[in-house]
């Protein structure tokens, strides 16, 4: 499987680096920043050519914002025919789960997408409400299974 992290600014960069400092810098996973100085026909020209460079791949496309010009421009290449995966609301915890989980023969791309949004979410938490729920004293307390 091959990965696109497309966001706004330089948030893909900065979180393929904190996943490869997790994970190990041999990750391959490729970076889309959409920025300033990017016009969004040079965006949609450059998202084109990632497409078709890749199109015999298995391709998962992993962006920031729901409704965003970035998630806005992909969803554009889906409605003309391009195939891939398409997330919105990236984050480090998703990202560890698609990437370093095993591939299984099981699991559709579609089932591994939502495993891995899945996984995504259990990683958004309230921590102040946790310590309330759990009467934690201290991290041992708040973290364990119970």
């Amino acid at each position: 499987m091959k990965y696109l992290v497309a966001t706004h600014g330089t948030f893909s960069k900065g979180i393929i680096d904190s996943l490869k400092l997790i994970a190990g810098e041999d990750i391959e996973i490729d970076c889309f920043s959409m920025t300033k100085e990017k016009s969004s026909d040079d965006a949609e020209a450059e998202m084109t050519a990632y497409l078709e460079q890749n199109q015999d791949q298995t391709l998962i496309v992993l962006t920031d914002v729901f409704g965003g010009s970035v998630a806005n421009l992909f969803t554009n290449h889906l409605l003309n025919g391009y195939e891939f995966q398409l997330i919105t609301g990236v984050n480090l915890p998703m990202l560890l789960s698609l990437i370093l989980s095993e591939e299984t023969a099981e699991l559709s791309v579609e089932d591994w997408v939502l495993r891995g949004i899945e996984e995504g979410k259990k990683g958004i938490l309230h921590i102040n409400q946790l310590i309330k729920q759990q009467g934690g004293q201290n991290n041992d307390d708040i973290f364990s299974e119970d």
